[in-house]
């Protein structure tokens, strides 16, 4: 997954950008917030930066030439894909998407609880799980793009 981006190879900082939903008011959303954290502060803390979604919404300049600079690895909580179409609109490249909807599916002994503060400790589980997944996939794009 080799990005032909001169902007991308122009970068001193090679991180990968991960950008979740805001998914305020769903739990698939809450999953998808604490799977970034997960990938960016546990799993892979000098390979990863978390990017505010909200920010892109605004079109920051900072956040604009931050998504245009470096890959970004989007996950989206739900169908509306709002963190991919995101760094699209504002000339970003999504080097990887997920949609949490699909690791839900593929985890399907786990359920989510009903709060959308907390749902759960599987909810805990889903996220760690994917973020292991996505882990791999960065350790795979870093090599690929080495």
């Amino acid at each position: 997954m080799k990005l032909n981006n001169e902007k991308l190879e122009e970068s001193k900082d090679k991180k990968v950008l991960i950008l979740p939903c805001s998914g305020i008011g769903k739990a698939l959303g809450t999953v998808t917030r604490w799977t970034a954290y997960e990938v960016t502060q546990n799993l892979k803390p000098h390979d990863t930066r978390l990017l505010c979604l909200a920010r892109l919404v605004v079109a920051d300049d900072e956040s604009k030439k931050t998504i245009q600079e470096h890959p970004v690895f989007t996950i989206d909580g739900c169908p509306k894909k709002c963190a991919t179409l995101n760094v699209e609109k504002n000339g970003g490249l999504v080097a990887k998407k997920y949609l949490m909807a699909k690791f839900l599916v593929k985890n399907r002994d786990l359920k989510l609880g009903k709060s959308i503060l907390d749902p759960g400790e599987q909810a805990l589980e889903l996220a760690k799980r994917t973020a292991r997944d996505i882990g791999t996939d960065i350790d795979n794009f870093m090599e690929e793009s080495r």
